[in-house]
């Protein structure tokens, strides 16, 4: 199998020109040609990942955050893409396409809150549903913190009974209450005055953290990859892990 093989499904189920005119997407290291018999896949490339891709004799990382995003003024030798070039690694980054995707992350996320009912906005990264049970801010909070295995929740008060979701740094998808009639409101990342619009329009609003709302998708993206090339080896990073804690 070559590299080229996973872009173009990849290509299928997250279209790169799906992906934010600001984003960079695709095969962003190494050569499309590159045979490869085994996958690593997480939700960032660090370094501790791209080793852990060579001891596992990885040749493609497959990531959901660009492993280059800005311009690149320099390389150091501890630095993500160094050590991929170094260990002649790959790197495909599925990012904004991937949460715009039918099967993407933002999916991901309603299937682990077990939303039903779901309707997927891709245009706005937003999945409306609702919750298993019709509950106050408190409860959901307990719910979302269990599901998702999140460090902290932090949210507002208010009730749940239809949600949308907006994976990573949605925040701003809380301001489209009125027109997909939410009353709560899942992301995340938050800031002050989202906090303040979600406390004046009675929306019980979560942050439950960047890390924890998009690493929902990596085990389903494993999966789909599974099904379709069965005589190659994907695996899930152990060294991608939510870069902070909480009390």
């Amino acid at each position: 199998m070559k590299v080229n093989n996973i872009i173009e499904y990849t290509e299928k189920i997250a279209p790169f020109d799906a992906a934010a005119e600001w984003d960079n997407v695709g095969l962003l290291v190494g050569d499309k040609n590159a045979e490869i018999s085994r996958v690593l896949l997480a939700l960032d490339i660090t370094p501790e990942v791209v080793k852990e891709a060579k001891e596992k004799g990885a040749g493609l990382i497959v990531s959901h955050h660009p492993v280059i995003f800005s311009p690149i003024s320099a390389l150091k030798p501890d630095a993500a893409e160094y050590l991929l070039a170094k260990y002649d690694i790959a790197a495909l980054c599925l990012h904004t396409n991937l949460d715009r995707a039918e099967e993407g992350v933002n999916v991901a996320l309603g299937k682990a809150l077990g939303l039903k009912n779901t309707v997927f906005y891709p245009d706005d990264f937003l999945l409306v549903g609702e919750p298993e049970t019709p509950c106050d801010a408190d409860a959901y909070a307990e719910i979302i913190k269990d599901k998702l295995h999140a460090p902290s929740v932090r949210y507002t008060d208010g009730k749940v009974r239809r949600a949308a979701v907006s994976s990573g740094g949605g925040g701003e998808g809380v301001e489209l209450y009125k027109k997909y009639g939410f009353d709560a409101f899942v992301t995340g990342e938050m800031k002050h005055h989202q906090y303040l619009y979600a406390q004046a329009h009675g929306i019980a609003a979560f942050d439950a953290g960047h890390f924890s709302t998009e690493d929902v998708v990596i085990k389903p993206l494993c999966d789909m990859l599974k099904k379709e090339f069965p005589d190659a080896e994907f695996l899930t990073s152990d060294k991608c892990v939510c870069p902070y804690k909480a009390i």
